[in-house]
């Protein structure tokens, strides 16, 4: 092994913080808005009805936000009752928008967006097939003005390459989060339920050692996504 690999594979384990919660707890993790958020069986789930139409959980390596703005988040999700379950890296609650990858099963695809609080874009999309009651591993990264995610079945090897990606101007550490929108026939009418479990946040993969996708950005609104 020369020792720029050895360098490589040192930078890619510096692990930032972790939580498996198998202590049967959500200590350290903040939640916004009014859904349930709870340890079931050492895995954290978020759950709501009613006018809740989603739910976020996040934290950093130095409480609430993370000390530096480049890391990699990993995670295993499993949807129960819902159209959406991933992650947010550099994520504000009081940001304009923020940088979002989700498992989407109403169009069986890992999905890339930048989330409004009134409105969504979709910047790169990749045919992946999503089923409710199934855990995936879902990993997303920022590095510099690059995002990108990817995700694979726990039982099989993580996928070398991206499945997708994009660049902004987002540059705050944030903080990494856990995310999950529910279904809705009307605005009174939500129900949703998801898993999170193996939350591992670290030091981001290089990326000249990752084969990268682009994609256009398409503007859809909040009812399209």
């Amino acid at each position: 092994m020369t020792s720029m690999t050895l360098a490589i594979l040192i930078l890619m384990s510096n692990i930032l913080f972790q939580d498996n919660f198998n202590d049967g707890t959500a200590d350290g993790w903040f939640t916004v808005g009014p859904s349930t958020y709870t340890v079931l069986n050492q895995r954290y789930n978020f759950s709501g009805g009613g006018a809740v139409n989603d739910a976020t959980s996040y934290r950093g390596d130095t409480g609430e936000f993370m000390s530096t703005p480049d890391y990699s988040m990993t995670a295993d999700i499993e949807i129960d009752v819902g159209i959406f379950g991933g992650l947010m890296v550099r994520y504000s609650e009081d940001g304009l928008y923020n940088l979002m990858l989700v498992l989407s099963v109403p169009h069986q695809a890992l999905r890339l967006y930048r989330w409004h609080w009134s409105s969504i874009e979709l910047l790169d999309s990749f045919s992946f097939p999503v089923e409710t009651g199934i855990p995936y591993s879902v990993r997303m990264q920022c590095n510099g003005s690059t995002f990108a995610g990817k995700a694979w079945l726990p039982t099989e090897s993580e996928p070398e390459n991206w499945f997708v990606s994009a660049t902004d101007t987002v540059t705050r550490s944030g903080s990494a989060a856990l995310f999950t929108a529910g279904l809705s026939k009307d605005p009174t009418d939500v129900s949703l339920s998801c898993f999170f479990d193996n939350v591992v946040v670290e030091t981001p993969e290089p990326w000249s050692f990752t084969q990268q996708t682009w994609a256009g950005i398409k503007k859809h609104h909040l009812e399209d996504y």
